[in-house]
């Protein structure tokens, strides 16, 4: 896959979009998957641009599964992004094929300087916007973008609330748009990220 993204009109940030999935092993962990989405929806009259989106509720994602487990941080053995998906909620006229490229940053202070970053992240190359409708799609990701979401969510245990901007280059689009004949779409991008925690021995016997 390779890009897509753009001006943002709206943007939302939906916490736990996958499906709630966990496992308890014996030795007490319990392995729990979850996302922090951005739903955008974008309207481009030409095929070169340059945007950025938000998600920063990782932590609020996070204490909300160590509340429901009665456990703190300090039981957190581990936390690492897993994958980013991409869906297409809504796309006309007609399809459009995008080229671009994603760089991921971390700016924790919306007026600050970037903390962290950017790096690559994902590479869209021709990328057909109908071919991302359906279940969501999965990126091919770039190993110094996923480095940086770890460190972002490994920096959640000492109780900081890391801020990650998408920043979004596109390249072409074909056909190209025009005012006459603008591309208009919803896109739905999830950051999908995995965390270890220990249970303690009181439901190692369960």
């Amino acid at each position: 896959m390779r890009t897509i993204l753009f001006r943002v009109i709206m943007i939302a940030i939906l916490g736990m979009t996958l499906p709630f999935t966990s496992c308890i092993f014996k030795n007490g962990d319990v392995v729990i998957n979850e996302s922090v989405c951005v739903n955008l929806e974008e309207v481009q009259t030409a095929g070169t641009f340059t945007t950025f989106a938000v998600a920063d509720k990782f932590k609020e994602v996070l204490e909300r599964k160590l509340e429901q487990h009665s456990r703190g941080k300090k039981d957190v053995k581990s936390i690492h992004m897993v994958s980013a998906t991409f869906k297409t909620t809504y796309v006309k006229p007609h399809d459009w094929n995008v080229t671009g490229d994603i760089d991921i940053a971390r700016q924790d202070d919306p007026d600050g300087p970037m903390t962290d970053g950017p790096a690559p992240l994902v590479v869209f190359e021709d990328q057909s916007l109908k071919e991302l409708r359906g279940r969501p799609t999965d990126a091919d990701l770039l190993s110094d973008g996923v480095d940086l979401v770890d460190r972002a969510l490994e920096s959640l245990l000492n109780d900081e609330d890391p801020r990650l901007i998408l920043l979004v280059e596109n390249e072409t689009v074909s056909p190209t748009p025009s005012e006459s004949d603008p591309m208009e779409f919803k896109v739905r991008v999830c950051v999908n990220f995995q965390m270890v925690i220990d249970l303690g021995k009181k439901d190692k016997d369960k």
